[in-house]
């Protein structure tokens, strides 16, 4: 399961906003992994529009039952 929590990065010390991921007792030491993701002004990365134009067509009948062999994969 993923999980976020909100730190900020300060020198080379996390420092975390809310709980912290796991509870440590008397500063005990704790691994973490940290991913850092991009934010634009407003918290969400803006993406061009019409990335992918030309680089796959929706069939007319996309919205249409699924054939029962594929079905029954999705079931078992």
């Amino acid at each position: 399961m993923l999980e976020t929590y909100k730190a900020k990065v300060r020198g080379n010390q996390i420092i975390w906003d809310d709980q912290a991921p796991v509870e440590t007792k008397g500063g005990e030491e704790v691994e973490v992994e940290v991913t850092v993701l991009p934010r634009s002004s407003n918290g969400m990365a803006k993406r061009p529009i019409g990335l992918a134009n030309g680089e796959f067509v929706v069939p007319d009948d996309f919205g249409a039952p699924l054939p029962d062999d594929v079905l029954a994969e999705f079931e078992n």
